[in-house]
């Protein structure tokens, strides 16, 4: 069986899944045995004190990524993860939505409760399916052109003018778009 060590704790990879929630983890660099787990498939490294996405290159085969809870405030170094299905960056610190271009197979992206002012960074992702922004800064309903396959938007919670919502479609009581094509529609004519 594959595990990992975390300061002098063993953690045991079970059905390609490594669940490190909750270890005051700061640094991967830190989870001793991490960069030989080339075939794990899911990483869970939520509530953690992780400030930096860092030594991940190795996890060729991961479709899950869980980074939710840290203090996360740029997404990179996540282009060697091409397999990628998805991606969990929620109640973080994040600003921009960057460095996701090459995740081309994203089809879940969380970023929930962060920081983000601006829809943008999206544009190559064209096999999202679903996407949470709920309670972040965003005032403008854009970027969403490309995401032709959105079945899922959830954007409440957010400073956009209630015409603007009302004009896509509106939300539901949870912050859900009624109609997520609308808002995709939406920003391809404006």
């Amino acid at each position: 069986m594959q595990f990992i060590t975390y300061q002098g704790q063993k953690f045991d990879v079970s059905d390609n899944a490594l669940i490190l929630g909750n270890q005051g983890i700061e640094e991967i660099s830190k989870i001793i045995g991490l960069k030989e787990l080339s075939n794990l498939k899911a990483l869970y490294l939520f509530n953690n004190k992780i400030s930096e996405i860092r030594d991940l290159d190795n996890l060729l085969n991961l479709e899950k990524l869980n980074l939710y809870g840290n203090e996360i405030k740029q997404i990179k170094n996540l282009y060697p993860l091409i397999k990628l299905d998805t991606l969990f960056l929620s109640e973080n610190k994040i600003e921009e939505i960057k460095g996701l271009s090459e995740l081309k197979n994203l089809h879940n992206l969380s970023l929930e409760d962060n920081q983000i002012s601006e829809i943008k960074g999206l544009e190559r992702l064209i096999e999202l399916r679903k996407l949470n922004l709920y309670g972040n800064n965003i005032s403008e309903v854009k970027g969403l052109e490309n995401l032709i396959n959105l079945i899922e938007l959830r954007i409440g919670n957010n400073p956009i003018p209630h015409e603007i919502l009302e004009n896509c479609g509106g939300l539901n009581s949870n912050g859900y778009a009624n109609n997520p094509k609308l808002f995709v529609k939406f920003c391809i004519k404006n």
